[in-house]
């Protein structure tokens, strides 16, 4: 199974739209006729626990130690 490293690119909650927004003004700014989320227990449900589904971009729980510390040096390195 590949891995794939978290983003260096959106590194806080507030960079991300639906962490500041309504779901209703998300849903008419991309202009959805509808828009909903699934919960973290739904979303396992639905692709299976053992599909080897990384959701550490939602839950924060890395299948590896990572220093969120060093986060900071990994933009010393993108172009």
């Amino acid at each position: 199974k590949q891995r794939i490293p978290p983003s260096s690119k959106t590194t806080t909650p507030k960079e991300l739209i639906a962490s500041s927004h309504p779901v209703e003004e998300i849903r008419r700014y991309i202009r959805a006729d509808s828009l909903g989320y699934l919960s973290m227990q739904g979303l396992l449900a639905a692709v299976g626990k053992d599909a080897g589904f990384c959701h550490a971009c939602f839950s924060l729980q890395y299948p590896v130690a990572f220093p969120m510390e060093d986060l900071a040096q990994l933009r010393l390195f993108e172009a």
